[in-house]
């Protein structure tokens, strides 16, 4: 398990944590046709979250740090995955909100389950180590403050 030297990367590696046990959940429940519409609504709640919140300081903080410290490839391609999230987000939250039993989620679901366990994963072994290499204590102590608003 990585140790994370920043407060900034502390605090998304627990974001990416309860990310994880939210949509391990829902993907088991939604194969095994078994799931429910609180747990589709508490997923579609925590996933607007994510793609609205989450995914924004990612993006107007931390990959154009990271593409200046001359990691923006990775910038690049979890930027890309966040805009494919958040397209199929949209179309999971809003089919929640229309009717959290449609057949529909269970495909949806799967399919941000999937996408989301593999990004965190790429943002866990490549982003948070970077970040904690790159920000200062000034930089690291703005930034989570900015993150916890």
């Amino acid at each position: 398990m990585q140790t994370h030297t920043r407060q900034t990367s502390r605090r998304l590696h627990e974001e990416h944590q309860a990310t994880l046990a939210l949509w391990t959940r829902v993907e088991a429940a939604l194969a095994a046709s078994k799931a429910d519409a609180g747990l589709m609504r508490s997923a579609a709640a925590s996933l607007a979250d994510e793609i609205e919140r989450h995914f924004a300081f990612e993006e107007t903080q931390l990959f154009p740090r990271l593409d200046a410290a001359g990691e923006g490839d990775i910038a690049e391609l979890l930027a890309e995955e966040h805009e494919t999230i958040r397209s199929a987000g949209r179309r999971f939250i809003a089919t929640v909100k229309e009717d959290p039993a449609n057949p529909v989620l269970k495909a949806l679901g799967l399919e941000l389950a999937e996408r989301l366990v593999s990004h965190v994963q790429k943002e866990e072994l490549s982003m948070l180590p970077a970040l904690d290499d790159l920000l200062d204590d000034e930089t690291d102590e703005a930034l989570v403050a900015g993150l916890l608003t």
